[in-house]
């Protein structure tokens, strides 16, 4: 492209710069919103993660404040808080009074997720001159290969933590307190150890030389987690915060944790290269790469993205540490607006050349590793969020004919009546108080039971489907209908 062309591309980028910011995440939101829904109407969501938000925000639009017989995997109704204190989850309850059905959360997941743009490119615009220079981070932001799988892979409440974040990176930055306070403590309501993250913008108000707020931010961040890992999730559960056993390389208890974290670093190291160190070492490059590293060049600005990434990459859950699953959401706006900080504090000359690096970046690691329908290996994009599934042979996008042999049947049950089922059926049997996942075996008080070998304890295993159908049986079931690898029960 000669001189002169380029320089009027980059003067009508520079015109329409807000109309081009509009249509990238249009189309994202277009995209990712059909795929979502048509994904779910293949019956290719999970329960333990779709089917146990759609269930608990039904009760409380029920009157039945959190409740749930899913999170927890208990037979008895129990309080979602008790699993992860999510309070933000309260105002989505209207959309259920409205239109209770899991679509509801697909499409308020990929609106949010699309809403992530806003302050994405708010803190290009403060800081970047008009047109290419703002633009490319809304492209990195849209074609971010992390997105695309936490949009895809069912409804998650970390979603609702991206919006809150960006905002708060952009007070940060332009040094606005009572707003950036204001969005972390948002932040904070969306899950239970999204309060440490505040202890990053603490840090790096005090490299900011903010020393009375940095101090009020991060001591007061600490005592919220403090707080909610200690009294309120365990008075819901009524037992420990179960998940603290991810970290038990590091230690057993809260205490032990912190003091391996500030005295050992040596047994840091060595749980950080522990495990799958190439899916961690893909998940940190999806995340600052598109950027070129330039987050390193922010200083300061990078301080709160490496809270979050290091108690993800030092988890002995794999499942944490790969851009596959939604827990990398919350860096992913507080990774983009230390790039951007970054790319700004690079000489203009230097920025011109860095521009076509972004987008040539963005787009290799949205190819290679991302979940757009032009990535490499899409259709096996879902199954990477649990990799032992074993696969369908089909397209995510299409539901197995073989389901047709127990929609009928399954849909005739009352609303009322309690069912216990494997995976896939548990989000297709919602807006129910009495809805079971099948675990070790256990249908609860279950009037009916659907087994569907897909089942990641079955794994399309047909002798191993018909161990499971036998032992209900036993346990005083009769089949009322049945089709490839699938089982319809019904109490006696």
């Amino acid at each position: 492209m000669s001189s002169r062309r380029y320089a009027l591309l980059l003067d009508r980028l520079a015109r329409h710069e807000e109309r081009i910011a509009v249509a990238l995440v249009a189309i994202y939101a277009l995209v990712f919103g059909t795929l979502s829904l048509i994904r779910h109407w293949s019956f290719h969501s999970t329960g333990l993660d779709l089917g146990v938000f759609d269930q608990v925000l039904w009760n409380t639009s029920q009157g039945r404040f959190m409740e749930s017989t899913l999170s927890l995997d208990r037979c008895v109704p129990h309080s979602f808080f008790g699993d992860h204190f999510s309070p933000i989850l309260v105002a989505l309850v209207p959309l259920y009074w409205i239109a209770p059905h899991p679509e509801t959360l697909l499409v308020v997941q990929t609106i949010a997720l699309a809403a992530g743009a806003l302050p994405v490119y708010l803190l290009a615009r403060a800081l970047l001159p008009r047109g290419i220079e703002r633009l490319i981070w809304v492209f990195a932001y849209v074609l971010g290969a992390p997105l695309a799988f936490i949009t895809l892979y069912d409804f998650h409440e970390v979603s609702l933590s991206v919006v809150p974040l960006g905002f708060a990176t952009y007070f940060l930055v332009t040094r606005r307190t009572a707003p950036m306070v204001a969005s972390l403590l948002i932040a904070f309501t969306v899950k239970e150890e999204f309060a440490l993250i505040g202890i990053g913008f603490g840090i790096a108000l005090a490299f900011q030389g903010r020393w009375r707020t940095a101090a009020l931010v991060a001591f007061g961040s600490a005592a919220v987690f403090i707080v909610t890992l200690k009294v309120i999730i365990p008075a819901f559960a009524d037992a420990p915060y179960q998940y603290l056993g991810r970290y038990a390389s590091l230690g057993g208890d809260e205490l032990a944790i912190l003091r391996t974290l500030i005295l050992d670093p040596l047994r840091d190291i060595r749980v950080l290269f522990q495990g799958e160190v190439g899916s961690k070492v893909v998940f940190v490059l999806s995340l600052f790469g598109p950027g070129l590293l330039l987050a390193l060049r922010s200083r300061w600005a990078v301080v709160p993205s490496i809270v979050p990434l290091g108690y993800l990459l030092l988890s002995d859950y794999g499942g944490e540490h790969t851009l596959h699953n939604q827990y990398g959401a919350p860096i992913i706006p507080l990774a983009l607006g230390a790039s951007i900080v970054g790319f700004a504090k690079t000489s203009p000359r230097w920025r011109t050349r860095a521009v076509g690096g972004v987008v040539l970046a963005t787009l290799f690691f949205c190819i290679a590793f991302g979940g757009w329908p032009f990535s490499r290996d899409f259709e096996n994009a879902y199954l990477r969020g649990n990799p032992d599934r074993a696969p369908s042979g089909m397209s995510m996008f299409v539901r197995e004919p073989r389901y047709d042999a127990l929609l009928a049947q399954v849909h005739a049950i009352p609303a009322n009546v309690a069912i216990a089922s494997t995976d896939f059926w548990v989000t297709q049997v919602g807006e129910r108080r009495l809805n079971y996942h099948v675990d070790a075996l256990d249908p609860c008080d279950a009037q009916y039971v659907i087994l569907d070998y897909a089942d990641p304890s079955m794994n399309r295993d047909l002798s191993r489907f018909a161990q499971v159908r036998s032992a209900m049986i036993a346990k005083g079931f009769q089949e009322v209908a049945s089709g490839e690898g699938l089982s319809l029960l019904q109490r006696r």
